[in-house]
């Protein structure tokens, strides 16, 4: 299954750490990436979950662990904790765009 999910490589839009940061999926052409991601254990997902982040512009080294966070605009989030302790939400619509966003009340660490 995560050969299914690699190709939901995602490319940043904009690279304002202090914006929330869209990442569109380039290579899925079956369109159901949240059936998808639905799908994948968590160290598949913190993957997927990390190459967003990264390709946000945001600092993080690797996803240690993801919750599932609320919905946001009607799609669904994790919050994914990056290795230096650092947590991002990240939200995935349908379409494989996400939003990367820091956590409110946490400041990103430098790096």
């Amino acid at each position: 299954m995560i050969a299914a999910v690699l190709p939901l490589s995602l490319a940043a839009c904009g690279s304002s750490p202090e914006a929330d940061n869209a990442a569109a999926a380039t290579s899925n052409s079956s369109g159901n990436y949240l059936a998808q991601i639905g799908q994948l254990n968590e160290k598949e997902r913190n993957g997927v979950l990390f190459r967003a982040i990264s390709d946000a512009g945001r600092a993080c080294q690797g996803v240690t662990r993801s919750i599932a966070g609320p919905a946001l605009q009607g799609n669904p989030s994790w919050v994914a904790t990056c290795e230096d302790g650092t947590p991002w939400v990240v939200s995935i619509n349908d379409k494989g765009v996400a939003t990367v966003s820091a956590v409110q009340g946490s400041a990103p660490k430098a790096g």
